[in-house]
């Protein structure tokens, strides 16, 4: 459009020279008025006006020197401001381009080189003015950024997260997607959340802990505020709370331990031993109801006549947990017999002989199983000494499904199952001729080492050594192998981060076509990594959901050589420099080819563009930035043509879309 203003001007200056020239034939000047008049539209640098004053002369003064001469002078300077309004268009195309990317300094210096050539210009003068406030705005918007910015660090630094959370978000509603400061924000919400979360756990354990302090599980109160502890370990009450809590466990458990023993003694009719530990229980918490009540009990026991006729029994029962206690479990087991007969029912010599009686029968049991247990392993040991490892074998697995708890069995056996492999190993060693396969494998190492194919070339190296072990040539292929390898991937590795980073720039400027060309060469690589894919994905839905026009909705085949149009209806002119092309298609050829993409409106072709069909039939994505000429955004085009050349093509999707 701006062009085309300059060159409707011009002609209009066209006019206007033609309008003076008959004027000035109607009114028949004579020779040195149209030179007067030539010199004066020269010299205010009217050179079309100038050129038809001394075309006059040359009527009146036919091959008239001075005419001529001033003539060829006005057609020289006509040229250089042709030349002058090229170079103009140039800088207003690159400053355009400039201003579209977001590159204001930039453009608004060239911007100001175009005014140096046409300083009247009113759509330069007006970019300047509007590129200048732009990057007035600019500062002023950075200036309050890097505070917002800056007040949240600090806010972070102090974890302070609610207070930091608000401030990212405010310096995120003046730049959305500045990645460092979307970065903080996340870490700043995840900080939040999980501080939040740690407060509401916090809380939680104080409360439960606090239940069982209670009710005196002291145990169950310390382990829920030392978790508490462990969130906040800072927290002064909860310290004060844990000593105060582990003070009154210990004197509950020492206390709960005597009382425990006491109430064993008496169960056991031991009742000076059980009084004695009841006293000890007061002794931790004076006054204590329970331990007074037994101490009572025992002592109404102790001086009643029951307990004097059976002085002979609790004797014999004293006896008999002397020698239990020492192991001794038959002489024990024969004085709670004694016992029993000399008190008749007694529940506890009752018990007491019960489990002493199958305790003896587990333990001869056990020795009977020893016995068995010895006895194969000897048999197995007699084996080995005779090479017989399969005999071997069985003895010592017989032996360790007996007694599995036993080790030696176990490692007996093992010992005899690796002998028999290694026996095994010599013989299949013979049988599969192990110095021709390690050959093949080194030979096939070889050839994966000329193709480069290093990953390859490891697992036959490998392959080589398990047929000869320890082979010099081998280990240095694999060595070779290897290093060549790791070297091959960290290349791919830098490539590939490189292409990502470039990728990223370009679709963080919306420049989604050349984001779209290195994400692809990325994906090339192939590296694993979904992150191109992913990418590719993303900005192929930007542009779908951007959509202005849909030109193949349906599945369409176009043959080789073959044009095929679609047209529309004209694009917006404010979106259009921000238009995109968007091709979903398949290659249906077995060769890679070039097709050529065409556009324009009834008045004819108003440019094209090419790209390259890969040889595969994959449904690729195509993403042309079409508004980045100036034919499509200065022109109402109705019309794009496709001719794939020397390859046939099914266009499964084509869309005029915008970016973002």
């Amino acid at each position: 459009m701006k062009k085309i203003f300059l060159i409707i001007s011009l002609t209009f200056s066209l006019l206007a020279a033609t309008d003076l020239d008959l004027t000035a034939q109607e009114q028949a000047p004579s020779y040195q008025s149209l030179i007067s008049n030539g010199d004066k539209e020269f010299n205010n640098q009217e050179y079309i006006k100038a050129k038809s004053y001394y075309q006059e002369a040359l009527r009146i003064k036919d091959n008239d020197p001075v005419a001529k001469s001033k003539l060829n002078k006005t057609l020289q300077k006509i040229r250089e401001q042709s030349e002058k309004e090229e170079i103009f268009y140039q800088y207003i195309d690159e400053a355009d381009n400039h201003y579209d990317n977001g590159e204001y300094e930039k453009s608004l210096a060239v911007y100001n080189k175009a005014k140096s050539l046409f300083p009247k210009d009113e759509y330069v003068n007006e970019q300047i003015k509007i590129v200048s406030q732009i990057i007035n705005d600019e500062k002023e918007k950075i200036n309050s950024f890097n505070e917002i910015v800056k007040a949240a660090d600090k806010f972070m630094s102090e974890s302070k997260y609610t207070e930091a959370v608000l401030q990212y978000k405010a310096a995120l509603e003046l730049y959305p997607n500045h990645t460092a400061t979307k970065e903080k924000y996340n870490e700043a919400k995840n900080k939040k959340e999980n501080y939040d979360s740690q407060r509401s756990n916090f809380e939680r354990l104080k409360r439960e802990g606090h239940e069982f302090a209670l009710r005196k599980k002291y145990a169950e109160a310390i382990e829920k505020y030392e978790e508490a502890s462990v969130i906040f370990p800072n927290d002064s009450e909860i310290k004060e709370l844990l000593t105060t809590l582990k003070n009154k466990k210990d004197i509950s458990d020492r206390y709960n331990a005597k009382i425990n023993e006491a109430d064993n003694l008496y169960l056991e009719k031991s009742y000076e031993k059980a009084k004695d530990a009841y006293n000890e229980a007061l002794a931790i918490i004076p006054e204590d109801s329970y331990s007074i009540d037994m101490i009572n009990r025992i002592d109404e026991t102790l001086n009643s006549s029951e307990y004097l006729s059976l002085k002979t029994y609790l004797s014999l029962i004293e006896e008999a947990k002397a020698l239990e206690n020492n192991n001794d479990i038959d002489a024990a087991l024969t004085k709670y017999k004694a016992a029993l007969r000399s008190n008749p029912g007694d529940e506890f010599a009752t018990q007491k002989i019960e489990y002493l009686t199958n305790t003896i029968n587990n333990r001869n049991k056990e020795i009977e199983l020893n016995a068995q247990y010895n006895t194969l392993v000897k048999n197995g040991d007699n084996s080995i000494t005779k090479e017989d490892y399969y005999t071997a074998l069985d003895y010592y697995t017989k032996a360790y499904e007996l007694i599995p708890s036993k080790t030696e069995a176990k490692e007996k056996r093992d010992n005899a199952q690796a002998k028999i492999k290694e026996i095994e190993a010599q013989l299949a060693l013979e049988k599969q001729k192990w110095e021709e396969y390690y050959a093949t494998a080194m030979s096939a190492a070889q050839v994966f080492m000329n193709d480069k194919n290093y990953t390859e070339a490891i697992k036959e190296y490998n392959k080589a050594l398990r047929y000869k072990g320890n082979d010099p040539i081998a280990t240095q292929g694999l060595n070779e192998a290897t290093q060549l390898n790791e070297a091959k991937l960290a290349a791919i590795s830098a490539e590939y981060n490189q292409y990502i980073s470039n990728g990223d720039i370009q679709f963080e400027g919306k420049n989604y076509d050349k984001a779209i060309e290195y994400y692809t060469k990325a994906l090339a690589l192939d590296t694993g990594y979904t992150y191109p894919s992913e990418m590719i994905n993303r900005i192929s839905t930007i542009l779908q959901e951007n959509k202005l026009e849909q030109l193949v909705d349906n599945s369409i085949q176009i043959l080789s050589n073959q044009t095929k149009r679609f047209t529309f209806n004209p694009i917006d002119v404010t979106t259009r420099k921000n238009n995109y092309i968007l091709i979903k298609a398949k290659n249906l050829s077995d060769n890679a080819y070039t097709m050529f993409i065409s556009y324009g409106s009834s008045k004819g072709n108003n440019g094209s563009l090419i790209i390259r069909i890969p040889n595969n039939q994959d449904v690729n994505d195509y993403i042309i930035r079409i508004g980045a000429q100036y034919k499509w955004f200065s022109e109402d085009n109705t019309w794009i043509e496709l001719t794939p050349e020397n390859g046939d093509i099914e266009i499964e999707l084509m869309e005029i879309t915008k970016g973002s």
